[in-house]
């Protein structure tokens, strides 16, 4: 069943409060409709806000909505309510810390899960194996543009991002803070652009 859409005023309104502050109307208009990412990434932003006390703004828009985990939607449709969750979290002007603030808790909450638990066990002591896996995991649920890994040594790899039109210094950044956080690996990061959808995380440990 699809999820419940907000009207285009809703929609239109979301769109404009974080439109100073971000290019998201310039972003959604050159993501391709081919774009699909899986909807537990957009089930996770409600919950998100509302644990941290700040799920009215987010609600005003989008909160009657509903998402399978598992189909695939719109990278559009997240771009969205990924802007207004970063804005609810931290305010509309500081909407890109807000979601590094997102991807970083989406990290974090994957790893006190009982699936994410079982796995650091296993990868926590491999900070490269940790990012492989990190790598497989986007593969499954984000159908556009390419990550790859290399290694510039035994403590030092690069995440190259390629065709990503989530915002890679803030939400993207803000996901590898919370992955080796979750790991209790102290790794120093590095991200950077290459063009508005092109760059890369230094990491080192």
């Amino acid at each position: 069943m699809a999820p419940l859409q907000p009207s285009s005023t809703q929609l239109a309104r979301a769109i404009a409060l974080v439109a100073p502050y971000c290019d998201l109307p310039d972003r959604l208009a050159v993501v391709p409709p081919s774009a699909q990412v899986r909807g537990l990434y957009l089930k996770s932003l409600a919950s998100i806000v509302q644990r941290a006390g700040r799920g009215q703004l987010y609600a005003e828009y989008f909160g009657e909505e509903s998402w399978s985990a598992l189909r695939m939607y719109p990278l559009r449709d997240y771009l969205v309510r990924l802007a207004v969750a970063g804005a609810a979290l931290r305010g509309p002007e500081q909407v890109h810390s807000g979601m590094h603030d997102v991807w970083r808790t989406n990290a974090t909450t994957f790893a006190s899960s009982l699936l994410g638990r079982t796995m650091l066990r296993l990868l926590s002591s491999d900070p490269i194996r940790l990012t492989e896996q990190g790598l497989a995991a986007r593969r499954q649920t984000y159908l556009y543009g390419h990550w790859s890994i290399l290694r510039h040594g035994p403590r030092c790899i690069e995440m190259v991002y390629k065709e990503e039109y989530v915002w890679i210094q803030s939400a993207i950044a803000g996901g590898a803070v919370g992955a080796f956080e979750a790991c209790g690996v102290r790794a120093e990061l590095r991200t950077k652009l290459a063009s508005r959808f092109d760059g890369s995380t230094l990491i080192s440990w």
